[in-house]
C-alpha cells in the first residue's frame, strides 16, 4: 500500500494504484464501507497545555479515539466533521439509488479521509469506459474544509482525474455542517446536479478529443508547451525526461490498444493522466492528493486547456 495511504476499501477494480480491503463488485452502503475503510473512529477535541502544565485555552488537539493519535492542533472554536457525518451526507444519495460507495480511506495517518461514490459511467469509444464519481474529502488537522469534488476514472487503466474542466475552477463545493436530514438531502441533491453538469461537460470534451488527430509535429508542440524548457537553465534534463515519458505513454500507454485512442487528443489526455497517476514525482509520496488537488491537478488542467484549443481548431 502507498505510504500515504493508512487504510482503504474498494469495490471491483481498485480505481487508483494501491492496495486495500476488497468488499465485492457491487456498490456498498456506509455500514459496510466505513469499517472496511478503517474509518470507524472519532476525532475528538482535547484540551492541551504547555510542558509545565499551563492550559492553552486558545487551541485544542484533535485526537483519534481508537489510538489516541494527535491528528492536528486547531483553534478552540473548531468543530470536527466526523467520518460518519461524511458518509451520512453521501447516504442521502445512496438511499435514493443515485450513488453507491465505491472507495474510501484514510491518508497521512488519519489527517485526511475520503469517500468516493459512483454516480454513472459512459463509453468514450467502444471498449473504453469512464466511470463518474462524487468525491468527498475531509481533513482532521484543521487544514481545510469538507468538500465534494467531481472525478472520473478511466476503467481500463484506473487513471483518476478531476472532472473539472474548461474555465471550471474544479475546486468542488464545501459541505455545510448540518444535522438536519432534509437540509442535508437538499444540499446533496444540489451537489449531485452540479456533478452531473460537470461530467456531461467532460463527456462531450472527451468524445471530441477522439476526433482530434495529433501527428509527430503536433505532439512535439503540445509536450513543449506543457513542459517547456527553462531558458535560464544550463541543462533541461528533467523537462526532456518528462516529455520522453509522456511520449512513451502516448504511444504505448494503458488503453492505447483500443481502436481510436492512439494518436488522438484522447490518447494525449490519458498519457498526461497516466503520467500524473503513476509516474510524476511528488513530495512525500502524496501522488493521490497531488492528482486531485496539487501539482498533478494543475498539470492535468494545463494539458486540458491546451487540448481544448486543439479540439476547437480541429
Amino acid at each position: 500500500m502507498s505510504a500515504e495511504v493508512e487504510s482503504m476499501m474498494y469495490v471491483g477494480q481498485v480505481p487508483w494504484h494501491g492496495d486495500g480491503v476488497y468488499v465485492g463488485d457491487e456498490g456498498v452502503k456506509s455500514d459496510k464501507a466505513m469499517p472496511a475503510a478503517g474509518l470507524d473512529w472519532l476525532a475528538n477535541p482535547t484540551a492541551i497545555c504547555t510542558a509545565d502544565g499551563t492550559p492553552i485555552t486558545s487551541h485544542r488537539a484533535i485526537v483519534r479515539d481508537t489510538d489516541e493519535k494527535v491528528l492536528g492542533v486547531v483553534g478552540n472554536r473548531y468543530t470536527p466533521f466526523q467520518n460518519h457525518q461524511l458518509f451520512e451526507f453521501g447516504d442521502a444519495l445512496v438511499n435514493e439509488g443515485q450513488m453507491s460507495w465505491h472507495t474510501a480511506g484514510s491518508l497521512r495517518g488519519g489527517k485526511r479521509v475520503w469517500a468516493m461514490g459512483k454516480i454513472g459511467s459512459y463509453d468514450v469509444l467502444p471498449g473504453d469506459k469512464v466511470d463518474k464519481y462524487m468525491f468527498f474529502w475531509n481533513t482532521h488537522d484543521g487544514s481545510g474544509s469538507v468538500r465534494a469534488l467531481f472525478t472520473n476514472v478511466r476503467v481500463v487503466c484506473a487513471n483518476t482525474a478531476r472532472a473539472a474542466l474548461i474555465q471550471g475552477k474544479g475546486e468542488g463545493v464545501s459541505l455545510r455542517h448540518t444535522s438536519n436530514i432534509m437540509a442535508r438531502l437538499d444540499e446533496a441533491r444540489n451537489i449531485l446536479g452540479l456533478a452531473k453538469y460537470k461530467h456531461e461537460e467532460f463527456e462531450d470534451f472527451s468524445k471530441a478529443l477522439t476526433r482530434v488527430q495529433i501527428g509527430t509535429a503536433g505532439w512535439e508542440a503540445f509536450t513543449l508547451a506543457l513542459v517547456p524548457d527553462n531558458e535560464e537553465a544550463k541543462f533541461n534534463t528533467r523537462s526532456e525526461n518528462t516529455r520522453k515519458k509522456l511520449t512513451e505513454l502516448f504511444e504505448l500507454g494503458r488503453g492505447t490498444e483500443i481502436s481510436g485512442v492512439r494518436g488522438t487528443g484522447w490518447g494525449a489526455y490519458n498519457a498526461v493522466t497516466e503520467f500524473c497517476n503513476y509516474h510524476k514525482s511528488t513530495r512525500g509520496d502524496q501522488r493521490f492528493e497531488s492528482t486531485l488537488f496539487g501539482s498533478g491537478a494543475s498539470f492535468i488542467n494545463k494539458a486540458t486547456n491546451l487540448l481544448v484549443d486543439l479540439s476547437k481548431a480541429a
